[in-house]
């Protein structure tokens, strides 16, 4: 019987896959500096560690809300960036908080590599892939919604726990 069950607890170990922030991530760095405008309104190309799925509608309100879903605008007199709206100095703030997922992910030194062409990349050059890493991992760094108050206010409300983003206003 014994024999049985220590069998039963091997195949039950055996079917166990890896943590969705590893499979979800793509398995070679998306190109940092993809050719044209980026903008669209899609679904989060970043599905790692900080992805949190019932969060989507909150991120797709806030993306319309601030940036109509053009990753490559700016607001503020530049000061803003991208569709997140994120001020010069969050968004280098977020370079920093994404990459340790990004060296756990592809290795310490490419890792490093995309950290500093980050960083040698104007952001709203950046792939929309890094822009939705960096507001999830600002936005659940500490806990879920831990950073929401860096999207507080605005035309129009998005709250996390909205369940519909409301579309296009």
């Amino acid at each position: 019987m014994r024999s049985i069950i220590a069998a039963a607890v091997i195949a039950g170990l055996a079917i166990v896959t890896p943590p969705p922030a590893a499979a979800d991530l793509p398995a070679e760095p998306p190109r940092i500096n993809p050719p044209g405008k980026v903008e669209g309104r899609e679904p989060s190309a970043y599905r790692g560690k900080y992805y949190i799925s019932s969060q989507e509608p909150y991120r797709m309100c806030v993306a319309q809300r601030e940036g109509r879903f053009q990753y490559w605008g700016t607001g503020g007199n530049g000061y803003y960036l991208s569709t997140y709206q994120m001020s010069k100095p969050l968004t280098r703030g977020a370079v920093w908080m994404i990459t340790p997922e990004l060296r756990d992910m592809y290795g310490d030194k490419r890792g490093r590599q995309i950290r500093d062409r980050l960083f040698a990349t104007k952001p709203t050059k950046w792939n929309r892939f890094y822009w939705d890493m960096a507001f999830y991992t600002v936005l659940n760094w500490e806990a879920p919604g831990s950073g929401r108050k860096h999207w507080a206010g605005g035309r129009f409300s998005c709250r996390l726990g909205m369940t519909d983003w409301g579309g296009p206003r």
